[in-house]
């Protein structure tokens, strides 16, 4: 009688052993097709347009910039940009201070035409009034820009975005 429960033993073993097998394996593979899902290709995110449309002295050290852009936004997430700021420098020193002044949400799958207003705050007056007040006579290849923007998902994902010296001339150039 000793012989046949061991032989039963021995046959539920290995099935036991499948089973915690099985119990590790299945939440791990319904993680992984669930994030496969969840994977959108962000590289697809396409600014078609960038035109400044206002600047606006506010006062002797303070402007409000605003900007119209359309962009595409194919995934199937909703983006907001939920906070944007950055400095423009003039040769290694700080010049002005930028900033959004309010988060903006981009729809999924959607092509979306809207505004985006900063805050620009002059960091060094006598600068402003060493080079001159005649903005045109200022040359853009003096002027650096620094930015940070950070961007989240409603998924929760969220990626913050850093430039460092990015010539001013070239963004002119490219907008």
């Amino acid at each position: 009688m000793i012989s046949i429960y061991s032989a039963n033993i021995a046959f539920f073993i290995p099935l036991q052993i499948i089973k915690v097998k099985m119990k590790r394996s299945i939440p791990l593979a319904i993680i992984i097709l669930l994030l496969a899902a969840a994977c959108t290709n962000y590289k697809k995110i396409e600014v078609r347009s960038v035109k400044l449309n206002s600047f606006k002295l506010v006062s002797t050290s303070r402007a409000s910039i605003e900007l119209d852009y359309i962009i595409n936004n194919p995934t199937g997430t909703t983006i907001i940009l939920s906070s944007g700021e950055g400095i423009i420098t003039k040769k290694g020193l700080d010049f002005a201070q930028l900033e959004v002044q309010k988060p903006d949400t981009l729809p999924p799958r959607s092509i979306k035409s809207g505004k985006l207003v900063f805050d620009a705050v002059l960091l060094d007056p006598i600068s402003l009034l060493s080079m001159g007040l005649n903005i045109s006579s200022w040359k853009a290849e003096d002027f650096h820009v620094n930015t940070k923007m950070v961007f989240r998902t409603t998924s929760g994902y969220k990626r913050t975005l850093r430039h460092k010296n990015i010539p001013l001339k070239d963004l002119i150039n490219k907008f």
